[in-house]
């Protein structure tokens, strides 16, 4: 398993290039919850003023699985599970 953020599509690609058993799984979240989130955040390399340039880039992905991030923790991973051959 991989986490990245991949956030333009050509990424993507490069990545998943040769590596047709891998799929994607986009956590989807809106601005004002993944800054609130950030702002609650210590000590991390990224600030949440770079939490823009970070939506400006964004290229959403298609046929990714997407998965709310408005959920709790174990919602979120229960979602990725039952929806992929995860065990």
């Amino acid at each position: 398993m991989l986490a990245c953020s991949a956030l333009k599509r050509a990424y993507r690609d490069r990545l998943l290039a040769g590596n047709e058993q891998t799929g994607l799984i986009y956590l989807r979240g809106d601005y004002e919850l993944i800054w609130q989130r950030m702002l609650a955040r210590q000590d991390h390399y990224m600030g949440a003023e770079m939490l823009r340039s970070q939506f400006d880039d964004l290229e959403e992905p298609a046929g990714a699985l997407v998965v709310n991030i408005e959920d709790d923790v174990d919602q979120i991973v229960g979602a990725i599970f039952r929806a992929s051959d995860l065990k």
